[in-house]
């Protein structure tokens, strides 16, 4: 009889080794977390992987050295297989297609992959966690996972907008597949009864290049002018635009102020802009501001102020998406253009990289890297 808490123990310690940590707390729902995803035997092999995706031999071979647990080579690729339809491993293929398996972090990861599977249950633990632990950790890092791009028509035309801020032209040139599938954001506040304020469409979350989502039957491909269509209602609804942080974004979510766990957690805090990789904000010029409130109700982080019948911005929670911008009759409210831009990282895999380097140093990071590089865990 294979006992439970040991080995989940073991899988939270090593999950918070990952970019994206996974911390204790003193409830343990972290540890429920991991039972609700896992079977103890799944959880075992799941220590056997790493955040390298690696072929099926060398983890039955750890699974047999760690835990003296002999699978065929048939029912391990089975299993890892029914794990990563699951939604809580990750799958890839070389060029000669065979599957390699690498671990999943919680979110971005595990929690996103469970999209149109999600149980009231599941929903309530995740918020438990991100109260106790969890936001602390998902925004430890200066290099958000997302970064907040701004609709282009709150940018006043004398600013060149870089390549990685403009996603309708990103997406007019790319020659990645585009899909799309549900906000799982919006799917777990409905299940608890928040459903969401601003749109009735929850099918909102873009995937760029070749996803797993697709091949776990959890999005559709769609065409590139359904894409930008999609864009449009963003701005038109009230809704942030939050590609992956990097040049060659993998996701663009189409966030509102009311469901995002990324926005909703940020909120909370007295200084939220901190949390985020975005290269603009807005100013409103008193002079012309009419005190019609319309940006105060379209702003998703609470940064619009009342001051004698008209309105400034609070530059701490302003995060650049320019909504308040592009409905502004008057246009006192204009997108400015930082005097310091960031830059982000190639890709996702340079992304995590320089975020485990952050996390661990540098003197650590390269032991980090060798591990990755010969598929070792943390």
């Amino acid at each position: 009889m294979l006992t439970c808490d040991p080995v989940y123990r073991q899988l939270q310690m090593q999950m918070d080794q990952y970019p994206i940590g996974y911390p204790p707390t003193q409830s343990g729902v972290e540890i429920d977390i991991l039972k609700y995803f896992f079977t103890p035997l799944q959880a075992r092999i799941a220590l056997c992987l790493t955040l390298r995706s690696i072929p099926v031999s060398p983890i039955r071979k750890r699974l047999k050295n760690k835990f003296h647990i002999e699978l065929s080579h048939e029912d391990m690729s089975a299993m890892l297989d029914d794990l990563f339809r699951k939604g809580v491993i990750r799958r890839s293929e070389n060029s000669g297609g065979a599957p390699r398996y690498g671990i999943a972090m919680l979110a971005i990861g595990m929690f996103e992959y469970h999209v149109n599977d999600l149980t009231r249950e599941l929903v309530e633990m995740m918020h438990r966690y991100f109260d106790e632990a969890f936001d602390a950790e998902f925004f430890r890092s200066s290099l958000p996972q997302l970064r907040t791009s701004p609709h282009l028509q709150a940018i006043v035309p004398e600013y060149i907008v870089d390549t990685y801020d403009n996603m309708r032209h990103f997406i007019t040139h790319t020659k990645e597949d585009l899909h799309v599938t549900n906000c799982v954001c919006k799917q777990g506040e409905a299940l608890i009864g928040k459903s969401c304020k601003q749109t009735d469409n929850i099918e909102v979350c873009l995937l760029i290049g070749k996803t797993s989502y697709a091949a776990r039957g959890r999005a559709r491909k769609i065409s590139r002018e359904e894409c930008l269509s999609l864009l449009e209602m963003a701005e038109k609804k009230g809704m942030v635009l939050q590609p992956g942080n990097s040049k060659k974004p993998n996701c663009i979510c189409i966030c509102c102020g009311c469901c995002c766990g990324v926005l909703t957690t940020a909120k909370k805090q007295p200084r939220p802009a901190r949390f985020f990789a975005t290269n603009y904000y807005t100013r409103i010029d008193p002079s012309l501001c009419a005190g019609c409130g319309v940006c105060l109700k379209r702003c998703p982080m609470d940064a619009l102020i009342a001051e004698n019948k008209i309105f400034r911005v609070d530059l701490d929670r302003c995060i650049g998406c320019g909504l308040c911008v592009t409905r502004c009759k008057p246009q006192a409210a204009k997108l400015i253009k930082k005097d310091k831009t960031t830059v982000p990282p190639m890709n996702t895999e340079m992304l995590y990289l320089n975020i485990l380097m952050e996390r661990a140093g540098k003197k650590k990071m390269i032991v980090n890297m060798l591990k990755l590089l010969f598929g070792k865990p943390l």
